[in-house]
């Protein structure tokens, strides 16, 4: 964020998305509100993304770093980078400081750089577009080197550079393994077809009725838990003393590291059931026609004092929303640990829940009535009932809980040669 104020029209725009982004915001909206003599970095300013861009500025200083207070990156967490700049925009007399935002893409972020003025590149993860680093999540991988990270102003004439390294922490990791999959979504409901018009005439028609609209479709069931054998002991890395180390097997396989003064959950739930689909809307009543009271005779129109207008049609109801889908089964962890530390078991806890039945689908909502019909000299038309609005679906039927089993054994052939990783 820059510390003196902005001047006005000093910040040049995002090239290609930034083109983008003002192409899309309709010129009638800046016409209606008077800034199209400003550009489009006007029309960026009211969606909030008209970032900084130093491309044509005087660059004297850089500072990179992945947030105030943070100095340890764990593997299956990411971070977002924070870049400072000391720099000169435009003609302003001095320079200012600015910084990158923080948040996602829905973050306003006026003033602040964007953080395509930089290249970020690191060995043990990848980076978006947004500034966020995605660490490796093979604990492996970092667990001797930690995380380097490289920062690089992208500038015709500022050759500014910074590496910094961050020691791998486990603090994320609470748990090893995961739940079956979600069920499928079930489709929604088609709206029901408005009603039709009455026709003018003599006395008007009435008005078609709203047809009702149809049902949700069923959630489909959530995918059962995986199937895991799991090993655990205690292990040391150059940084951390002790730790809680577990490998997986069976359904697919990962290797964890977690703090070894609290509880591990280890995984294996069903997958949750699909929400069911919503209830179609009921169709619109169609309006009574008017009643004119005029007819043809002889080619020549006659005017009758009783033209009555036609009625309105109903709205049609609307469709009941679907049951959620049942919940997965639980799957099956088989956990094998240390022997020599009994205590060990103690830290491990089992989630081999059934998965929660998906929630039930909307209501659709009831049809307007149509109008009655007006008249001439007669009476008009009655209007309509309005539909029904249709039922909203019950939440799906949890899944069946799973298996656990827990051992004492010997498991030192599964931590034997791991990298970096020296059992105790």
């Amino acid at each position: 964020m820059r510390h003196s104020a902005p001047k006005r029209g000093l910040f040049t725009l995002e090239s290609e998305r930034a083109g983008g982004v003002c192409a899309g915001f309709n010129i009638a909206l800046a016409l209606a509100i008077g800034v199209v003599s400003s550009g489009c970095g006007a029309v960026r300013s009211i969606a909030g993304i008209n970032t900084v861009q130093l491309r044509d500025a005087q660059v004297s200083a850089m500072e990179a770093d992945i947030g105030p207070g943070v100095a340890t990156i764990c593997p299956r967490q990411p971070v977002q980078m924070h870049v400072a700049v000391s720099a000169r925009l435009g003609r302003e007399s001095a320079p200012s400081e600015y910084e990158t935002w923080h948040g996602g893409n829905g973050t306003r972020r006026n003033g602040m750089l964007d953080f395509r003025n930089f290249a970020f590149s690191s060995a043990q993860g990848r980076f978006d577009e947004l500034g966020w680093y995605t660490p490796d999540p093979d604990v492996l991988v970092s667990v001797d080197s930690g995380f380097a990270i490289s920062t690089r102003l992208l500038h015709p004439r500022a050759q500014l550079a910074q590496s910094r390294h961050y020691p791998a922490d486990y603090g994320c990791i609470v748990s090893v393994g995961t739940p079956g999959g979600p069920g499928q979504r079930g489709r929604d409901g088609s709206s029901g077809y408005d009603g039709r018009d009455g026709r003018s005439g003599v006395d008007g028609e009435q008005g078609d009725h709203g047809r009702d609209g149809g049902g949700g479709e069923l959630g489909g069931p959530g995918y059962e838990g995986p199937r895991l054998r799991m090993y655990a002991t205690y292990v040391s890395t150059r940084s951390h003393p002790k730790l809680i180390a577990v490998r997986v097997t069976g359904d697919f396989d990962d290797f964890v590291l977690a703090p070894a003064d609290r509880p591990l959950t280890l995984v294996a739930a069903g997958g949750i059931g699909g929400a069911g689909g919503n209830g179609g809307n009921g169709g619109r009543g169609g309006d009574g026609g008017r009643g004119e009271g005029v007819r043809d005779q002889g080619g020549k129109r006659h005017f009758d004092s009783g033209g009555n207008g036609g009625s309105g049609g109903d709205g049609g109801d609307g469709g009941d929303g679907a049951p959620g889908g049942v919940g997965g089964s639980g799957g099956r962890i088989e956990l094998t640990y240390d022997r020599r530390y009994p205590e060990l078991a103690q830290w491990l806890r089992f989630d081999v829940a059934g998965g929660p039945g998906g929630a039930g689908g909307g209501s659709g909502s009831a049809g307007s009535q149509g109008s009655g019909g007006s008249a001439n000299g007669g009476h008009s038309g009655r209007s309509g009932r309005h539909g029904f609005s249709g039922r909203s679906g019950p939440t799906g039927a949890p899944g069946r809980p799973g298996q656990a089993e827990a051992n004492a054994g010997e498991v030192g052939a599964y931590f034997s040669g791991l990298p970096g990783v020296r059992p105790l």
